[in-house]
């Protein structure tokens, strides 16, 4: 797979998620969503949530850039 940034081919591996204590969770927010401000914003904001568990999840990473790009199911 070709890096989004520069276009180097990027190496295949997997990252794995792990929680601690009382868990964890990631959120995606789209470049869109982010522009909503105040009051407004606050409420009406979209995120959608990213499944967090102990699992390996398919990854690739670019080793010009330093970047991880991640292939993992959200919950919506």
């Amino acid at each position: 797979m070709k890096c989004l940034d520069c276009g180097m081919e990027m190496e295949q591996g997997t990252v794995v998620g792990i929680g601690q204590g009382g868990g964890h969770y990631y959120e995606f927010t789209s470049d869109e969503e982010k522009k909503k401000t105040g009051l407004k914003g606050f409420f009406t904001q979209k995120t959608i949530s990213v499944k967090s568990t102990v699992l390996e999840y398919p990854a690739w990473h670019c080793p010009k850039c330093k970047k991880v790009l991640m292939w993992v199911d959200s919950k919506e």
